[in-house]
């Protein structure tokens, strides 16, 4: 299936770009392939969360704000009304969690847990991971201390 919809959103993403180097798009609000190369970026071992989102309390998960796109104002209006925005890490979790976008400027962790508002056993952390897992774009970690 996943072979099948991969061409169509390709074409899709493609049919808008097709045709914009003929002057037709003022200057000022074109991009270029540097541009969009420079919202990858490369994120070493020693990354630094920038701020989390604490839902241990009600739903048993926790997000950590990796990536540079996420400023102070992003990470309070991503966490308003879900959970409790912090300017710390989420705590240690033994279940793990899902990296989404490792190494872009979008980086998040959703930690899991075995407390909280919505217990996560580690039985049921496996179908978390093989979620995780199926997307291309996320890969479930375990906590490195």
């Amino acid at each position: 299936m996943t072979k099948r919809i991969l061409p169509i959103v390709i074409l899709l993403i493609g049919l808008p770009l097709a045709g914009c180097d003929d002057g037709s798009m003022p200057e000022d609000e074109s991009i270029t392939y540097d541009e969009v190369f420079e919202l990858i970026e490369e994120v070493d071992s020693q990354y630094t969360v920038r701020g989390s989102c604490d839902m241990v309390g009600t739903d048993s998960h926790c997000v950590d704000y990796i990536g540079s796109f996420w400023t102070e104002e992003q990470m309070e209006l991503n966490c308003q009304g879900a959970g409790i925005y912090n300017t710390t890490t989420c705590p240690y979790s033994e279940n793990g969690g899902c990296q989404a976008t490792p190494g872009t400027m979008t980086e998040t962790i959703i930690w899991s847990y075995q407390t909280g508002g919505n217990p996560i056993s580690a039985e049921e952390a496996v179908y978390e991971a093989a979620a995780c897992n199926s997307l291309q774009i996320s890969q479930w970690v375990l906590p490195e201390f």
